[in-house]
């Protein structure tokens, strides 16, 4: 039964997680402080703040019968696991256990993040930068037709860009429990399938939806500091204190305090800041998922977004039917005519209220678009494609997208930029070709960089004729074991770090005109002065002297500086780059800073590639970034960094039960009691 599979993915991940799992747990519970120090307290802050937990418990009606069975399930199986396996529960944990709430405050905490992150954006358009860490979260997808697929059937390629380690780090499993069967990834902590498919609906999600939050300035009584001014009278805030104990720092409690609006998140110049989201009060957050779980077609898609309760995104959908489908959905307030909506709004008035929240047929969508394919790699949605479904002002501007993210209209990123390159060319994509793309470490617009250094040393020869030489002859990859990748990415920086960050980024700004080149189709031959082709040749001279200060020679590779790791084990890695010093590839990856040993290793990006060829049965290959068991004892500690990662290699799923059964390693029997 369900049920019965639901018990055992929650055994399962404590069994493969059991710190990870109970930390998920009490960061959402606002305890995290707790366990890591006072660098803890202020997200703690804003967990509570915005109270995921109580808001889990209060709307508990909301959630529908079918999924409180299965997430009750879930957590007998957790509860099982730490009960069979006391010495895996941390001693920061305690002996309490874990309840429903617990999983829905986790789910409200990751999910709903995104739009607490829109309204501080709107606070920091006008110059206050809230006490809390907004997020950078990124992601790619891309949808093939049947029509531009070389077997006949819909292609979709899955690749959320989050960090490999903490709440974002990722669970991949197969399951075939009564109607759910399918295989894919979900947090630690979480049902589901997040990202995958099951037997008949695969589908994808990038950041860059809607405009889900907005921000109040608040108007404060001057004889009463307890007290906002709103339509002409006074009206008092509530407050309720809470109480953080915080490891090595004994404990500290914090006044939060309440408007109508929302919560209290800045002050200013005798003005308080209240932030309101769209997801204050959803508790069943959970809604969607099971819709997308059980799907039949596309249409359990289009379900699970009228539900109003997946966060801001770009949600794209194949089916075993033949069918791709995208929606850039959220749960969206209909705002009145006439305000700025990307800064904060006179709170002191009830003209500028919701006015309720638009239904999921409002939003940019589009089915099986003539075009043959769908590509969403954090860009706005007239930047999808040439002369695509979504131009300029067809739809309202907070339908479109939070400001957050960047300009609603007119520009496109190196991934976004890449995946139109690849995608409008080919129009019989192989899964072959398919896996190659997902994986693919060639930035945007290398090869005119490279005509620029070819240019610049023509007319100012450079000392280094011989790195040049390879350079100019490279295949433009950054590949693991490509010596001038490497020089690529040392002279690209030394440009940058030589030129200062104004005359830089103008550079890069002449050379990388993407949304014109692509979407336009304008000519953007760059046009460098002499005095900055003389800068791009000397630069090239002084990158060359610090790979040699550095490495010790020119013979070190992009992976002797790239590497992926866990603890004291790292391995090469190709890929990943930077807007500034590469262009970022569509195998995104975040480096850390440099170590004390001169190499800088992948923090965060591609978190649980996916391919799912809509065939029937489904095929379906993944790609996750360091290992799927905690236990440094287990051999699956490391090796998907090791086999897969470093390897650039994509692993089938073997996700239907015949080929799973000639793979299985270990075997644990469960009776679930409940």
């Amino acid at each position: 039964s369900v049920e019965a599979g639901m018990y055992a993915l929650g055994y399962a991940q404590a069994e493969d997680r059991p710190t990870e799992l109970l930390m998920n747990y009490k960061r959402a519970l606002g305890e995290s402080a707790e366990v890591e120090g006072p660098g803890g307290l202020m997200a703690d802050v804003v967990v509570r703040m915005f109270d995921h937990y109580g808001v889990s418990k209060r709307g508990i009606e909301q959630v529908r019968p079918e999924v409180r069975s299965h997430v009750q399930a879930f957590l007998r199986g957790v509860n099982d696991f730490y009960a069979a396996h006391p010495e895996d529960v941390p001693e920061w944990w305690g002996d309490r256990e874990i309840d429903e709430y617990m999983c829905m405050a986790f789910g409200r905490l990751f999910l709903y993040n995104w739009s607490i992150d829109d309204g501080f954006g709107d606070l920091m358009r006008i110059g206050i930068r809230p006490g809390a860490g907004v997020g950078e979260p990124y992601s790619n997808q891309w949808a093939v037709s049947k029509e531009r697929s070389a077997t006949g059937n819909p292609i979709l390629y899955i690749d959320p860009h989050l960090s490999w380690f903490g709440p974002s780090r990722f669970f991949e499993f197969r399951i075939h429990a009564g109607e759910l069967e399918g295989s894919g990834f979900t947090l630690a902590g979480q049902p589901y399938i997040g990202l995958g498919h099951n037997a008949n609906l695969a589908w994808a999600m990038t950041t860059g939806g809607p405009d889900t939050a907005d921000v109040y300035e608040l108007t404060m009584n001057p004889d009463n500091p307890m007290q906002y001014k709103y339509d002409g009278e006074w009206r008092n805030l509530t407050g309720r204190e809470e109480t953080f104990k915080i490891k090595g720092g004994g404990e500290k409690t914090v006044t939060l305090f309440y408007s109508h609006h929302g919560p209290i998140v800045a002050q200013k110049d005798g003005k308080a800041y209240a932030h309101k989201t769209a997801y204050a009060n959803v508790a069943n957050g959970n809604e969607a998922w099971y819709h997308l779980n059980f799907a039949k077609s596309y249409h359990g898609a289009i379900d699970a977004m009228a539900s109003l309760t997946v966060f801001p995104q770009n949600v794209m959908c194949a089916d075993t039917s033949g069918n791709i489908y995208y929606q850039r959905t959220g749960r969206v307030p209909i705002r009145p005519e006439g305000y700025d909506w990307t800064k904060p709004l006179d709170g002191s008035t009830s003209k500028t209220e919701w006015q309720g929240f638009h239904s999921s047929s409002d939003h940019l969508q589009v089915l099986n678009p003539e075009h043959g394919y769908l590509q969403n790699c954090n860009i706005p949605p007239d930047a999808m494609m040439p002369g695509g479904p979504f131009p300029e002002g067809k739809y309202k501007d907070y339908l479109v997208a939070d400001r957050s993210h960047g300009p609603r209209y007119g520009w496109l990123n190196h991934r976004g930029a890449r995946a139109i390159d690849l995608l409008q060319q080919d129009d019989s994509v192989t899964v072959e070709e398919a896996l190659d793309y997902a994986l693919d470490i060639k930035p945007f617009g290398v090869d005119r960089w490279v005509q620029l250094l070819k240019e610049a040393t023509t007319a100012h020869p450079v000392k280094h004729g011989d790195a040049l030489k390879e350079v100019l002859a490279w295949n433009m990859e950054l590949a693991r074991d490509s010596a001038p990748a490497l020089k690529y990415y040392a002279w690209r920086k030394t440009i940058n770090d030589d030129l200062g960050d104004d005359k830089g980024r103008a550079l890069i700004g002449q050379m990388e005109q993407f949304y014109a080149e692509l979407i336009e189709g304008k000519d953007v031959t760059p046009q460098v002065d002499d005095a900055t082709r003389e800068a791009v040749a000397q630069a090239f001279d002084n990158a060359m002297e610090a790979i040699i200060e550095k490495g010790g020679s020119l013979d070190v590779v992009y992976g002797d500086y790239f590497r992926v790791g866990r603890d004291d084990q790292s391995w090469p890695l190709g890929g990943g780059g930077d807007r500034q010093n590469t262009g970022r590839t569509l195998r995104s990856i975040g480096y850390t800073q440099e170590r004390e040993d001169g190499t800088r290793w992948g923090r965060n990006g591609q978190t649980s590639t996916q391919i799912v060829h809509m065939s029937k049965p489904i095929e379906s290959w993944t790609q996750p970034p360091i290992g799927q068991s905690d236990r440094p004892e287990s051999p699956h500690y490391t090796d998907q960094a090791e086999k897969l990662l470093s390897e650039r290699q994509m692993k089938d799923t073997w996700w239907m039960p015949e080929e799973l059964k000639d793979h299985i390693q270990s075997r644990t029997v469960l009776k679930n009691a409940g």
